[in-house]
């Protein structure tokens, strides 16, 4: 390991001796694997540790696949990106002016499921069939005009998942393990159904007062296209390469995909730029699991990170190692100093927050600030400004808003007596 790459392990090992660190890391360098390395345990109860080979749930980096198999069909003259969704769901009549572009570039205007009261309330439980599902999303009022603007909507790609079946005859699953991860040789990724054992596949956690809890069970047959696959850091490393390659479509077919195009999310990509320099990238968090894969292709650099603790802050992590990969000063982060915040300003704050389902309850003990989310789990934080607020044992931070009309929001919820 060359001094550049010493640096990023030793700051890896210093924020592990401050922060929760539990996952995988790798980065790479022009195909050449610069840092691999796990921290933390995959199984608490049976003190298990990470290894290179733990395989952990990706959420959302599982859209880069279901964008991928669109490109794959398209190149193949299967579908056209200006098909009308009606073509494959013709009962669908509510989907009428949607095309498969709107849904891969989040402009459909469609409801985004997992945004909807029900489904985090009980509905991610249950076994949704696909009838069930297009019947909770379709049946809601659409934000907006399809291509007059851009909403982050998992409804979308669990529609592309469908219409992947309908012109294949395949599952999801089948058609993505048959044509993607045999042909790249990832043997350790795949689709989580709530059925199989998946060998050394990680357990998730959340915390309560800054101690470990069990994640939420989740069932992914709602989840699918939109999110349901698992995989490990090495695996995601030749997913990443194979996107410099022709393996599974020409180098034309990437080329109109990701570099040319003023958009900034194509077939399963945010596309944006990073401290001057192109990115390609995509995460998922969801019940404990947190992925990223962030990808510089014209320094041919990759920084994976997957974690199945919920208190981890990869996206952060992430851009951080990107920063000292790229010569920039980095510091692991300390814990702030306290801000004296006056009583009558938390007293404003406290009360319920609730959103797509969620709830928190802002509360005060004493001297302790906290807030409660969906009456489970507490989370202990002290004010590092009037507005700003810092988790006691973890690397996170929390934000009170008020929009133009005063009114509060937290974690992107609005207070309950604010909007009555």
């Amino acid at each position: 390991m060359d001094t550049q790459f010493q640096r990023l392990e030793h700051y890896l090992d210093k924020y592990e001796q401050s922060w929760p660190l539990s996952g995988t890391v790798l980065i790479a360098q022009r195909g050449e694997i610069k840092l691999h390395k796990a921290y933390g345990y995959a199984n608490l109860e049976h003190q298990v540790p990470n290894t290179l080979d733990t395989k952990f749930r990706i959420w959302s980096l599982t859209k880069s696949f279901t964008g991928m198999a669109i490109l794959m069909l398209k190149e193949q003259k299967r579908l056209r990106l200006e098909d009308p969704i009606l073509k494959y769901l013709p009962q669908q009549h509510a989907l009428e002016g949607i095309t498969i572009l709107h849904l891969l570039g989040h402009t459909s205007g469609i409801a985004n499921y997992t945004s909807i009261p029900e489904y985090n309330q009980k509905l991610n439980k249950l076994k949704l069939n696909p009838q069930e599902m297009l019947q909770l999303f379709v049946s809601q009022p659409s934000a907006f005009m399809p291509g007059t603007s851009f909403a982050y909507n998992n409804s979308g790609y669990y529609l592309l998942g469908m219409i992947i079946e309908k012109i294949t005859g395949m599952t999801f699953e089948d058609y993505i393990t048959t044509y993607i991860l045999q042909p790249l040789g990832m043997v350790n990724t795949g689709v989580y159904n709530n059925q199989q054992i998946i060998s050394k596949l990680a357990s998730p956690y959340h915390s309560s007062w800054g101690e470990y809890t069990q994640g939420e069970y989740i069932d992914m047959s709602s989840i699918l296209s939109a999110g349901g696959m698992y995989s490990t850091a090495a695996d995601l490393f030749l997913w990443d390469q194979a996107l410099y390659s022709d393996q599974l479509v020409s180098h034309n077919t990437l080329e109109m995909a990701f570099h040319s195009s003023n958009l900034k999310y194509r077939f399963g990509w945010f596309l944006d730029e990073r401290f001057d320099r192109k990115r390609m990238y995509h995460g998922g968090a969801y019940r404990g699991f947190r992925s990223e894969l962030h990808r510089y292709p014209e320094e041919q650099t990759s920084i994976i990170m997957l974690t199945n603790y919920d208190c981890v802050p990869v996206t952060k992590l992430t851009e951080s190692l990107a920063e000292l990969v790229f010569g920039e000063p980095v510091r692991v982060p300390i814990p702030p100093q306290a801000f004296p915040l006056d009583d009558s300003i938390y007293a404003d704050y406290m009360g319920t927050y609730e959103g797509f389902g969620c709830k928190a309850n802002v509360e005060r003990n004493d001297q302790d600030y906290y807030f409660i989310w969906n009456d489970v789990e507490v989370t202990p934080f002290f004010p590092i400004s009037e507005t700003r607020f810092h988790h006691t044992k973890h690397d996170s931070e929390y934000e009170f808003k008020r929009n133009a009309q005063g009114e509060l929001s937290f974690l992107g919820m609005h207070r309950k007596q604010d909007r009555s």
